[in-house]
């Protein structure tokens, strides 16, 4: 579900509540929480009070989704201030992605201000939470840069039954989670009929949201799934450069792998999800190697232009048993100047914190992001005994997810409501 930004209690009319939101007053109905006082602090949706929060978690929240670090004006670059409001009334071109990408100093900080404002300003107080569960890590590809690619013997290898599946989204429901995302490597044991059932199976136990994402499965696959109720993919073009992607794809042929991958039959499978009614999480791996500031900018337009309602990227993290093993991580500063650039592009998009991105700074990765204009968080329910082995990359550091799951997570009909509101789901 979602985090909000609290607000304080400063008066009581029977079932309402006056609450006191920078300054300016809103009554709000208080009737799931009769034993609201004057001074306390709650989390609200719409105008419904959902949870009381005490003022240490207020002041954490607030700090996290509220305060914007502004940089003087008269410090900024001029061209930095030419683009930025250029970017409020059109497109920005590809020279002018390019600018931003390079920035450093005073620029780059205003760069992630602006967005984090433009964050704040459109999506207001609510910053999102799904659940991910990895269900199996076979996969029949030999992608150069993925611990999970099916020459890496070295991996254990495990898949999930149903039972299971739904056991780990049985405790992630009667937690709040409202969105779940299914995740594997490309895995035929998991048929179209198998994947469909399950699908079934969960829906009809729990209202949720299910997404998908088990990669390059042909178009009857994706429309049988989606007529039995999945709401949306999970689907990365990975780079829009065609060379970058054989290097990462088609330049690894294996004997046990399927065809190489195709750069246009990628985009291919996307046109297609999108004429199916999926919601759509697409994007870039940032840092590749070989890739150039000119490829970030290509990225940045094709996830633009083709609107996709999520943008899945994340950083280049290098992964035990792979090509690229010893290549240098992507750059914490890249990944983020891309998040705050699309959040300009993109302005009422969801762009997640991934766990890609936490690996590289597994202390203030989340709260760096969402700084730079992230308003989404995938939090990991894969079973702990499968967890380790989904080594798409090296695993980030455990992180609390306390109070992202006390605070962001409710068991109600209106947060359901509101999620389907903000997902655009019918």
């Amino acid at each position: 579900m979602c985090l909000t930004i609290p607000a304080k209690v400063i008066e009581i009319r029977e079932k309402k509540a006056i609450i006191d939101k920078d300054g300016q007053k809103f009554q709000i109905d208080i009737r799931s929480i009769p034993d609201l006082i004057i001074g306390d602090w709650v989390l609200y949706m719409s105008d419904i009070a959902v949870q009381k929060v005490s003022p240490d978690d207020a002041k954490e929240i607030l700090d996290l989704l509220e305060y914007v670090d502004k940089t003087d004006p008269s410090k900024l670059s001029k061209k930095f201030i030419k683009v930025v409001k250029a970017s409020k009334q059109r497109k920005l071109n590809k020279n002018e992605l390019e600018f931003l990408l390079n920035l450093d100093g005073l620029d780059k900080k205003a760069l992630f201000s602006e967005a984090e404002m433009m964050r704040k300003t459109l999506i207001k107080d609510f910053f999102c939470i799904h659940g991910i569960i990895e269900f199996s890590n076979y996969c029949t590809h030999d992608c150069a840069y993925c611990g999970l690619r099916c020459e890496n013997t070295s991996l254990r290898r495990y898949r999930m039954s149903d039972d299971e599946i739904l056991k780990a989204i049985d405790k992630g429901a009667a937690k709040g989670y409202k969105l779940f995302v299914l995740q594997s490597g490309e895995d035929p044991h998991y048929t179209k009929e198998k994947l469909v059932n399950l699908v079934k199976r969960i829906k009809k136990k729990h209202r949720i949201f299910i997404f998908i994402s088990i990669g390059e499965r042909d178009f009857e696959t994706y429309k049988a799934l989606r007529e039995a109720g999945t709401d949306g993919v999970l689907f990365r073009f990975e780079t829009s450069n065609p060379n970058l992607f054989a290097k990462i794809h088609g330049d690894l042929p294996s004997k046990q792998s399927l065809p190489s991958k195709d750069l246009k039959n990628r985009f291919e499978h996307l046109k297609f999800m999108k004429e199916l009614g999926y919601f759509i999480a697409s994007g870039s791996i940032v840092g590749l190697p070989g890739q150039t500031i000119s490829d970030l900018a290509d990225d940045i337009i094709t996830t633009r232009d083709n609107k996709y309602e999520m943008v899945s990227m994340g950083p280049f993290v290098p992964s035990k048993n792979t090509p690229f093993e010893h290549e240098q991580a992507g750059n914490l500063d890249m990944m983020l100047k891309m998040i705050a650039i699309l959040r300009l592009e993109m302005k009422d998009t969801r762009i997640p914190v991934v766990t890609a991105h936490e690996t590289l700074d597994p202390e203030e990765g989340r709260k760096k992001a969402i700084k730079a204009g992230a308003n989404a968080m995938m939090l990991n329910l894969t079973p702990e005994k499968y967890a380790g082995d989904y080594a798409i990359y090296k695993r980030k550091q455990a992180l609390d997810n306390a109070m992202w799951e006390k605070y962001g997570l409710y068991n109600s009909d209106e947060s359901y409501k509101m999620l389907e509101e903000k997902l655009k789901i019918l």
